[in-house]
C-alpha cells in the first residue's frame, strides 16, 4: 500500500465551559430544532470546510454515534408503549450526513462508520483510499450520564473535518505498516494535520511530507 494524498483543510473542535456545541445559525431554524447535539456537530464542522461544489463523496465516523436520541426512544417506549417516528429518524447513524447532503445538495455517496476502539482509524482509511475527493467528518457527544460509569472520566462532544482532493496543499504519505500499537485516537490525528506528526496504525501509517 502505498498512495500519495492531498488533505486540502481541516478543523477540529472540543466542547468547552463557552462553547457546548459548535455554531449552527447557519442552519435554517426550522431544520435545526429537529436536529439533535451529534448532527449539530457534525454538520457545523462539516461547514467549516466544505467546498462549493458538491462533487464530492462523504464519510462519517462516529464510535457512540446517537446514544441520546436511542436513550430517549428506549424510555419513550419503555414509558408509553410507542416511539416518535422524528425521534428514530435521528437515531440513526447516517441521520447526520443525510441532513449535510440535504443542506449541501450533495447526491454523491456517504458512508457512516462504527468500529469501536478502532472507529477513527477505520473511517479515515476508508475515506484517504477513495479515488474521489472526499469530506471526513467525525463527531461524538457528551456521553449520557447512564453511561458515563463506563469510563474513567466523561467523553466530552468534540469532532473534526477535512478534506481530501489532489489539489490540496498538505502533502501526504500512506504506506503500509506492521506492528503492535495502539489505536489512532482524535489527539493523533489532530496532532498529525496540526502539528506534522506521523500516524501509525497496526496495518498503515501517515507521513507528513514537505
Amino acid at each position: 500500500m502505498n498512495k500519495t494524498l492531498y488533505i486540502d483543510n481541516f478543523t477540529f473542535w472540543t466542547e468547552n465551559e463557552t462553547e457546548k456545541i459548535p455554531d449552527v445559525s447557519f442552519i435554517p431554524a426550522m431544520l435545526r430544532r429537529r436536529m439533535s447535539v451529534l448532527e449539530k456537530i457534525a454538520i457545523s464542522l462539516a461547514a467549516r470546510i466544505t467546498p462549493k461544489s458538491d462533487d464530492y463523496q462523504i464519510v462519517f465516523a462516529s464510535r457512540f454515534g446517537e446514544w441520546e436520541q436511542t436513550i430517549k426512544l428506549i424510555r419513550q417506549f419503555y414509558e408509553d408503549k410507542e416511539m416518535s417516528p422524528m425521534g428514530f429518524s435521528n437515531s440513526v447513524h447516517n441521520a447526520a450526513m443525510g441532513h449535510l447532503s440535504l443542506l449541501t445538495h450533495n447526491k454523491n455517496s456517504y458512508t457512516s462508520i462504527a468500529g469501536g476502539e478502532k472507529t477513527i482509524e477505520n473511517a479515515l482509511l476508508d475515506a484517504i483510499c477513495s479515488a474521489q475527493p472526499t469530506l471526513f467528518v467525525y463527531a461524538e457527544e457528551h456521553s449520557p450520564k447512564e453511561y458515563e460509569h463506563l469510563f474513567e472520566r466523561p467523553v466530552l462532544s468534540h469532532g473534526c473535518a477535512l478534506f481530501i482532493d489532489k489539489n490540496g496543499k498538505n502533502k501526504f504519505e500512506l504506506l503500509s505498516n506492521n506492528q503492535d500499537l495502539p489505536n489512532l485516537s482524535f489527539q493523533d490525528l489532530q496532532d498529525c494535520l496540526q502539528n506534522a506528526a506521523d500516524i501509525k496504525t497496526s496495518n498503515w501509517k501517515l507521513i507528513k511530507k514537505q
